[in-house]
């Protein structure tokens, strides 16, 4: 009889548990579009964007007035 109770509470616990499980983002992260997303749009680039790697120049220091 106990074994029987102890496996209906681990099928319970298999079958309710996931759902009270906590989020982990790490198993739904995304990195980026991919070679098909590449395939299908051509290649675009949103506009305005560098290139990776590209030198973008550091901004300028606007000098300040003193008193």
């Amino acid at each position: 009889m106990w074994r029987k109770l102890a496996k209906a509470v681990r099928e319970l616990q298999r079958t309710y548990g996931e759902a009270f499980a906590s989020y982990r983002p790490d198993l739904h992260y995304m990195r980026g579009p991919g070679p098909k997303w590449h395939a299908k749009h051509g290649g675009l680039v949103a506009a305005g964007m560098p290139a990776a790697g590209a030198i973008v120049p550091a901004p300028r220091k606007i000098p300040t007035a003193r008193a």
